[in-house]
């Protein structure tokens, strides 16, 4: 749970897609629900489940998912999951871990690889970090907002 509030939380600190942003953060969390959340339920699915936390597992069922949308917004729901998918495996890449871990070029290969900066259970530290980040950016963001439909109704 704490690895996947830290991507919901690290969406905020980009710039996120403006039509159907709630779809970025559906991919923000695709992967994990993929490729981790089966196992939860039957243990022994490790080596079916793994590639659904792959860049072409998450491609696939982006593709797949944005076909439960009307055909004139399928392209905008495939590039806000993809877009959200793909930090969600950016940040991923940056774990380290003992044994292999993600397999990033499957089905190419089962090799694992990784940029060890830190272990996947220290990604609760960065929460308090994320939250107050993610709340001053929201904070920034109304007030644009505000700023802008302020200056509309001033022009007319």
């Amino acid at each position: 749970m704490p690895d996947l509030m830290t991507h919901v939380l690290s969406g905020n600190l980009v710039r996120r897609p403006h039509r159907y942003r709630e779809l970025f953060f559906v991919g923000l969390a695709l992967p994990d629900l993929l490729g981790r959340m089966p196992m939860i339920f039957h243990k022994n699915s490790y080596w079916f489940i793994s590639p659904g936390h792959t860049p072409i597992g998450v491609l696939l069922m982006a593709y797949a998912i944005s076909f439960l949308f009307k055909p004139a917004i399928r392209t905008t729901v495939f590039k806000n999951l993809l877009l959200g998918a793909s930090l969600h495996l950016f940040e991923d890449l940056l774990q380290r871990h003992i044994t292999d871990a993600y397999y990033w070029f499957f089905p190419f290969t089962w090799k694992s690889f990784e940029i060890p900066l830190f272990w996947p259970d220290q990604s609760i530290y960065f929460i308090p970090f994320l939250l107050v980040a993610a709340g001053i950016i929201q904070i920034v963001r109304l007030r644009r907002k505000r700023r802008r439909v302020a200056d509309g109704r001033r022009g007319s």
